[in-house]
């Protein structure tokens, strides 16, 4: 068994977590040991009554631990110091698989 070490991972480094705990779907995984989030959301528009969606991308620290992360799975990231210029939060659960490749969806 081999001995993870993650210095900015917060189960095995120094890395507290505090702040916000926020949950999102894994849209990227490009980079080493990050991964990009989408928040998806709606923003009521007064004049029309009605609403519109908007989304948010998100840069979250992914830790060795979690190393079968693919796109599409929903995750649980929580706040903690920032660990380079875009990243500021890590990944503390894997809630739910998505699909491995992009497929259509019918709503």
């Amino acid at each position: 068994m081999t001995k993870l070490v993650d210095k900015k991972c917060p189960f095995t480094g120094g890395v507290a977590i505090r702040g916000r705990i926020l949950t999102g779907v894994v849209a990227k995984k490009k980079m080493q040991k990050t991964v990009i989030l989408r928040r998806d959301y709606l923003h009521f528009i007064p004049k029309y009554r009605r609403y519109e969606k908007r989304h948010s991308n998100l840069a979250a620290h992914c830790s060795p631990i979690f190393r079968d992360l693919n796109v599409g799975d929903t995750v649980t990231v929580g706040e903690c110091r920032p660990l380079s210029k875009t990243v500021r939060f890590n990944v503390l659960k894997v809630h739910s698989r998505g699909r491995t490749k992009k497929a259509f969806n019918k709503f």
